[in-house]
């Protein structure tokens, strides 16, 4: 990559607009055919963590899309949930030297041998969507407002209990997150609780297992 600046302002915002895309709903057909002149012909990876949920198969078709359109090639792999077989993709494709990667995290604390394989064949790394934790070889992360999903979603029960226009319940409501695993956990978890907690407070909402936080 002959500016490397500029083309890894361009993938990063591939990967931004892709999240973006599968937010609203969209596939990855299609694709415009423009700013070309940053990609130089670089080949960027794309480690997606499975092909087992629609949501990643749609994330991977919308990154390529976006790179495509601005000239990159592109080498996507799925890691079928399996922490070491996404490691090892990722190596082959340092191996195949790619100019840069794009790595949605299965297990965000398990890349940190890999990523530094990745630095020092200096190749530039987007963490997308799960931040990849325990190492300082990620140059980029691409992600949604986490927590203000978690706020949405919270805000969805509340209108759907009637509790904002004053039914008082009292509802049970039980608390699930996702996998400790994933950065954006506490993200979403914080963002809903900050909408439900005044309701518990008030006796509302009852969490009858006392479970009210991610410890």
């Amino acid at each position: 990559m002959r500016n490397r600046r500029a083309a890894l302002a361009a993938i990063a915002s591939a990967a931004s607009l892709a999240l973006t895309l599968t937010a609203c709903g969209q596939s990855g057909e299609g694709g415009s055919e423009e700013n070309k002149s940053s990609s130089d012909g670089a080949t960027v990876g794309i480690a997606m963590p499975t092909k087992s949920s629609e949501r990643w198969i749609t994330d991977g078709a919308n990154v390529e899309k976006e790179l495509k359109a601005k000239g990159f090639k592109t080498k996507l792999v799925f890691g079928e949930d399996d922490p070491d077989q996404q490691v090892s993709q990722i190596e082959n494709m340092i191996t195949q030297g790619v100019d840069a990667l794009i790595v949605a995290a299965i297990d965000n604390k398990s890349l940190g041998n890999v990523m530094q394989q990745a630095k020092d064949a200096d190749i530039p790394v987007i963490s997308y969507d799960r931040l990849i934790l325990g190492t300082e070889n990620v140059d980029y992360y691409a992600s949604f407002d986490n927590e203000k999903v978690g706020e949405l979603q919270g805000g969805y029960i509340v209108d759907k209990l009637g509790l904002k226009a004053g039914k008082k319940g009292p509802f049970n409501i039980e608390l699930f997150a996702g996998s400790n695993d994933d950065n954006n956990t506490r993200y979403f978890f914080n963002g809903a609780m900050k909408v439900l907690k005044p309701y518990m407070d008030k006796g509302q909402l009852v969490v009858r297992s006392k479970q009210t936080d991610l410890n």
